[in-house]
């Protein structure tokens, strides 16, 4: 009997002692490493030009024979196209196709093309329609310096136009900037007629 007491007693002893080793908060306790703050890397700032909203608007659809032509304009950030397409009914409207600006080119390229919004059985007037449109982009920091327009007409076909806004008007100006045009349509091109002596 007074060998089981001196077990037990031993046994608790030894229990004790372990648990003061486990539960002794005095001992010294690695400090965690200290973390650098990350430095917040600098926003990055342009003055190129960014295209951040565009407006688009058909204005006019009448019979008429007087389309193929747009003027390019820019004030205060905003680009303007405006032109006029062609149509083979009173049902043609147009849409613009797209509006990119290359930053490498520095240019704007916009693709406005004629389409038939007519409703499935709707009548349509039978006549070749001029449809007047107008683009609005509207850029940050400063505008393009040229603009490529590119239309596509029912009957006219497809025209390309890059014009030059950088002195601060239209491409079509004489004081402003300079333009080029192709145009691939339906009709045969005329020859230049040779100069002949007298």
């Amino acid at each position: 009997m007074r060998r089981r007491a001196l077990l037990a007693a031993a046994a608790a002893a030894t229990t004790t002692g372990i648990a003061g080793c486990l539960d002794d908060g005095t001992g010294d306790q690695p400090d965690p490493s200290p973390t650098d703050e990350p430095t917040p890397s600098p926003t990055a700032t342009s003055d190129e030009p960014r295209l951040v909203d565009e407006y688009f608007e058909v204005r006019r659809v009448e019979c008429g024979d007087d389309y193929g032509g747009h003027d390019v304009t820019q004030s205060d950030g905003v680009v303007t196209v405006e032109g006029t397409l062609d149509g083979s009914n009173g049902c043609y409207t147009a849409e613009l196709v797209t509006a990119e600006y290359d930053s490498e080119a520095d240019e704007l390229y916009v693709e406005v093309e004629s389409v038939d919004g007519s409703e499935e059985g709707e009548a349509c007037s039978t006549c070749i329609v001029e449809i007047d449109y107008v683009a609005e982009f509207t850029f940050e920091n400063s505008e393009p310096s040229s603009v490529r327009v590119e239309q596509r007409g029912v009957s006219s076909g497809s025209s390309s136009a890059s014009e030059s806004i950088s002195g601060g008007g239209s491409g079509n100006e004489s004081d402003g900037g300079s333009t080029s045009e192709s145009r691939s349509g339906s009709g045969e091109d005329t020859p230049e007629p040779t100069a002949t002596d007298a």
